[in-house]
């Protein structure tokens, strides 16, 4: 086990092999996986995905993403930006929906990861978590270097517009995660031990959301909640719902990567709710069967030409979206945005 600090100051041990972590689920026991998501608010499948896929999906990043430098749009700060590098030689900025890659560009890695997240097996999973016969999937970033990010409930950013809770995601681990490279938590039973912190007023995302980042980590002070960083070997997958407490530790030794893919799922027939504030129309494309969503689809040549224009003018790009997102929670202020829909009950 290794010893590593929290984002609250409290010191917790993080399993370094499989057998001296938490027992958790195959593919078989879904049954038994449905319990303990339903219970803890995260779940853990183990060999979801096949190595030899997982090992395809890094190859394609490494032949085609890695060497080039077009903008990509990124999850860290929403902007269309060349690849960065850490010291240790990974990539420092992730990817934010793959699934918009151009294809002429990118086309093997957005295939390869797609396949990974739209599996049947996957498929599966995500439907049994959120009770539905069909999934779609809304989000989906790619990590590469370790992240440190934030405590936060994907409600927050996205969720469903049926029930909040509805929404489940997967942290896909393309390799062996080392206890050291930043390891993805939980706050297990927050979903049903915190409230959900809402959007809204000195917490909304276009102004508040440093204290929304603060107000999480008072919350899981005051609720006492507990962490676990799970260890995950290539092809194991860890599931959360929503209303969970999650984000990444901060990278503990040097040289070591966290290779991975996260995605967010709603059940199919669910529309996106977004910052609480609006249900954000998606289009949708078909992969494997399951629908998958372009916002910023890149094989479009207006969204080109928008990556172009904020690939070279950065500051003037993220100054328009920052008064675009004020004036979207001004607007939901003004007509006293409609009532959301009520927590789901796990």
């Amino acid at each position: 086990m290794m010893k590593i600090v929290t984002p609250t100051g409290k010191v917790i041990e993080v399993p370094e092999t499989v057998e001296s972590d938490i027992s958790y689920f195959h593919p078989q026991d879904l049954q038994g996986a449905l319990r303990f998501y339903r219970r803890e608010g995260y779940v853990v499948i183990r060999g979801l995905l096949s190595p030899e896929l997982c090992d395809q999906i890094r190859q394609a990043y490494r032949t085609e993403v890695r060497p080039s430098r077009t903008p990509i749009l990124r999850q860290k700060n929403m902007r269309y930006e060349r690849n960065r590098f850490d010291g240790d030689g990974f990539l420092a900025n992730p990817i934010f929906n793959l699934q918009d890659l151009e294809s002429r560009r990118f086309g093997g890695f957005k295939a390869a990861a797609l396949e990974g997240l739209t599996h049947a097996d996957v498929a599966a999973v995500t439907a049994a978590l959120v009770g539905t016969l069909r999934t779609k999937i809304i989000q989906t970033m790619f990590f590469e270097a370790p992240a440190g990010t934030w405590a936060h409930q994907d409600s927050y950013y996205q969720d469903s517009a049926t029930a909040l809770g509805r929404c489940v995601a997967g942290w896909f681990a393309l390799e062996d995660i080392d206890a050291g490279a930043g390891r993805f938590y939980v706050c297990p039973r927050s979903h049903t031990l915190m409230p959900l912190l809402r959007n809204a007023g000195e917490l909304d995302f276009a102004t508040g959301h440093e204290r929304y980042q603060a107000a999480v980590l008072e919350a899981i002070q005051r609720h006492d909640l507990g962490w676990q960083a799970p260890c995950l070997r290539k092809g194991d997958v860890i599931f959360w719902s929503s209303l969970t407490v999650h984000g990444s530790l901060k990278a503990e030794r040097p040289g070591v990567s966290r290779t991975s893919l996260t995605a967010h799922y709603l059940p199919e027939q669910d529309e996106m709710l977004q910052f609480h504030t609006r249900i954000r129309p998606q289009k949708l494309m078909p992969h494997n069967g399951m629908a998958v969503a372009r916002l910023h689809d890149q094989d479009e040549w207006r969204n080109r030409l928008v990556r172009a224009v904020a690939a070279n003018a950065p500051d003037t790009y993220a100054a328009a979206r920052r008064f675009a997102m004020r004036m979207l929670f001004l607007a939901g202020r003004m007509r006293r945005s409609p009532a959301l829909p009520p927590d789901a009950v796990a």
